[in-house]
């Protein structure tokens, strides 16, 4: 049976909820209707990008979102599943704008590269729905990953210390991202475009794509992990500001690490290395 939530949690889950809705209608009608306001690159030539194909693409992960949703509702309550799902949309939506819009603005200057007319780090090329400049299902698909590869986790070595589980669940969202960014940066699907000159990558992406998974994974398991003794402390309304603030703190920190690596990666590394398998 699934946990009977307060009033005080009901009331966040739908502050989470309305957030969640309106910022995804605004970033969706911005995109689509307003693309010169934060520049948006052209899409022309890339497959499957009529709106009645974005939609319909857009369908599957919401649909995997969806069955995850449901089973953290039957296991640990809606207001843990909605913070789960806020959590993550809060924690990889900031990130993945950070480093998109940053980069399209040439303030990551060792990334800067030229692709197409574009300048920056990488940039998304579909989508119907959209939060802030990356497509709703990037957060859908974190949220869906990160959500399985914590419970596989917890599951399988409940007994074991945090720091342990949250690095296992980093650890395999990581190999399942290996082999799904190939496919999905490959001619026929062409998800996002890398304009990063990063000198080290991985099956032609850059390694700082895989660091920032296991770190997001990482860390959003430490702070969901804290949650109850956070809740304890502060109460639900206090408590979910807090767990919020934490997850920026976390950011914040993860943005230093990724930024420092660059820095030096950029500087000592040459010529480039890629790592491949057959060619990849």
């Amino acid at each position: 049976m699934a946990i009977e939530i307060t009033e005080s949690e009901k009331r966040v889950v739908w502050t989470i909820a309305a957030v969640l809705g309106a910022v995804v209608l605004f970033s969706s009608i911005l995109h689509h209707a307003f693309p010169w306001v934060l520049d948006v690159p052209s899409n022309e030539g890339i497959n499957f990008t009529s709106y009645p194909a974005m939609f319909l693409l857009d369908l599957i992960p919401i649909s995997m979102a969806a069955l995850c949703f449901y089973h953290a509702y039957r296991t640990t309550g809606l207001y843990k599943a909605m913070m789960f799902l806020g959590g993550s949309f809060f924690f990889t939506g900031l990130a993945e704008n950070v480093w998109v819009l940053m980069g399209r603005y040439q303030l990551f200057s060792w990334f800067s590269h030229n692709l197409d007319g574009v300048t920056g780090t990488y940039y998304f090329t579909r989508a119907f729905f959209w939060w802030g400049e990356m497509p709703m299902v990037i957060c859908l698909g974190w949220y869906f990953i990160a959500y399985a590869c914590v419970h596989i986790v917890g599951v399988l070595i409940p007994r074991s210390s945090l720091m342990l589980r949250a690095a296992l669940g980093g650890f395999l969202a990581m190999s399942f991202d290996l082999w799904m960014d190939p496919v999905q940066v490959s001619p026929m699907w062409q998800s996002w475009k890398w304009i990063s000159n990063e000198t080290i990558k991985v099956f032609s992406i850059p390694l700082s794509n895989f660091m920032g998974w296991f770190l997001l994974i990482f860390l959003f398991a430490i702070a969901f992990d804290k949650l109850p003794r956070i809740l304890e402390k502060w109460g639900t309304g206090k408590g979910t500001v807090m767990f919020f603030l934490t997850l920026l703190l976390y950011k914040v920190g993860m943005l230093v690490v990724l930024m420092a690596y660059g820095a030096v990666a950029m500087k000592y590394v040459s010529p480039p290395i890629n790592l491949t398998i057959w060619g990849i």
